[in-house]
């Protein structure tokens, strides 16, 4: 029989619950807030309902209450889809987005080493779609993060 460990039954209680889950991305991105700032932020029906959800990721560990705000713990954790992110400042760029960028570049060179030798063709054109699978990939990733 398989059994849960912590960090199992932490994913589940937190992405596993659609308004927890916005609450904790809200938090990753801005990195401290009110819960009057959250239920104006995320356009929830109560400032009390943010609060709950605050007071719930405060009981998981994941947030800290101090003088009236919530902010970050010490190690934030990527739970869920957000494994397959990158957090730079409060953006979320998805993996795919780096490879991109990656096979974008050998794009360019083969690119120009096409226009003295032909024999770069073949490189150019897996390369080529390669960063176009990575584009529609990194979109498609993009689009189910929960949008504020």
């Amino acid at each position: 029989m398989y059994k849960l460990d912590s960090e199992d039954i932490l994913e589940k209680k937190v992405s596993g619950e659609y308004n927890t889950y916005r609450v904790y991305i809200h938090m990753l991105k801005t990195g401290k807030s009110t819960a009057r700032r959250v239920f104006r932020d995320l356009r929830m029906s109560s400032p009390s309902l943010a609060l709950l959800h605050l007071d719930k990721l405060v009981k998981l560990g994941l947030l800290r209450k101090v003088d009236g705000d919530y902010e970050l713990s010490e190690n934030p954790r990527k739970l869920g889809m957000l494994k397959v992110f990158h957090l730079i400042g409060s953006w979320f760029i998805p993996r795919y987005f780096l490879y991109l960028l990656f096979f974008a570049s050998i794009s360019a060179y083969f690119l120009i080493q096409t226009f003295t030798d032909h024999i770069y063709i073949i490189p150019l054109a897996v390369s080529v779609l390669s960063a176009v699978i990575n584009l529609y990939e990194a979109v498609h990733i993009y689009r189910i993060l929960p949008q504020f």
